[in-house]
């Protein structure tokens, strides 16, 4: 998390890339008024992982309706990594790496009844991301990625 945390943006993989606009993007559609799957929906689709949308909504629902504390999402035109951004990364780079920890982090951010219910769909999110080749949450080297 800590590797994350004020980075660039590009700096990300595109796995990391994408799932901070996703989280962004589900912030800003949500505080809108916005139905958030339909917001991103075109997105998950055109890169071919609409399958983890539903999964990576419930998520999000959940964070956004039963966490113990306010998480700040920064806008989506920011360039840099915000600290509650950098611990959903990391915490999404557990589901895969670290399944136990994900869960643990997890249950410090939400009401211990919500816990379950999250950590199932974040599993199932990122597997679906990993089948469409977004699961990677690295920070690569300067210069390493070209434009968006």
């Amino acid at each position: 998390m800590y590797d994350l945390i004020d980075r660039p943006v590009m700096q990300l993989a595109p796995g990391g890339r994408f799932l901070i606009w996703a989280m962004r993007g589900w912030i800003q559609s949500a505080t809108r008024g916005n139905c958030p799957p339909g917001a991103l929906a075109p997105a998950f689709a055109r890169h071919g992982v609409l399958p983890a949308l539903p999964h990576l909504h419930m998520m999000l629902a959940e964070l956004n309706r039963r966490a113990t504390r306010k998480i700040a999402f920064s806008p989506l035109a920011c360039q840099y990594i915000g600290d509650d951004e950098a611990v959903l990364l990391q915490i999404c780079r557990d589901a895969r790496e670290a399944p136990p920890r994900a869960r643990a982090t997890l249950a410090l951010l939400l009401e211990e009844d919500a816990v379950g219910q999250a950590f199932a769909a974040l599993v199932i999110a990122m597997a679906f991301l990993r089948e469409g080749g977004l699961d990677e949450i690295t920070l690569q080297q300067d210069g390493a990625l070209g434009p968006r």
